[in-house]
């Protein structure tokens, strides 16, 4: 429990050197390792083609606090439809803009999109429909089995500790 601690104290320096560690690493081994990434973690919901709505259609992505930009797409024309990460500017339908601290309790399911949204700490611009379409599915996808029981279990712990009675941390 003492290192979830000094995480939680520590966020902000964590994320600076995310951030320079981002900074630093070519563009196109992160959409590989970010386009694997989701691929595997997705995998179920490709098979049963539930990206469809996101074909030749760009969802933007922006940590703020990590500098980092990227856009994912749907990529339908190979057997196996397959999540697409770019880095560079995409014309985007719909933008979610959130920090690092922010889109961890979303994921770790801490704080849900919409307490998220309303408090502006997850911020929804474009197509709202299709923004809409993509928290809908996000809703629906559980950690369990997918990551290993020591992730979900340090990801939950570091997102209680960020969130605050009050409720989302200012991180």
């Amino acid at each position: 429990m003492m290192v979830i601690t000094k995480v939680v104290d520590h966020w902000n320096q964590l994320a600076v050197g995310l951030n320079r560690v981002l900074h630093f690493t070519p563009k196109p081994l992160l959409e590989q390792l970010m386009g694997q990434t989701l691929n595997h973690f997705f995998k179920p919901e490709r098979q049963r083609q539930q990206f469809e709505f996101l074909h030749q259609r760009w969802v933007k992505i922006s940590i703020p606090d990590l500098s980092l930009i990227f856009a994912v797409t749907a990529d339908n024309t190979s057997s196996e439809p397959r999540l697409r990460v770019s880095m560079r500017p995409q014309q985007a339908a719909v933008t979610m803009r959130g920090d690092s601290a922010a889109l961890l309790m979303l994921i770790s399911g801490e704080c849900d999109p919409d307490t998220l949204f309303f408090r502006r700490k997850l911020l929804l611009t474009g197509d709202t429909e299709l923004g809409l379409a993509v928290k809908n599915l996000l809703d629906t996808v559980e950690l369990e089995g997918r990551l290993p029981r020591f992730a979900i279990d340090t990801t939950k712990r570091v997102a209680q500790g960020l969130h605050t009675p009050s409720g989302v941390s200012n991180f």
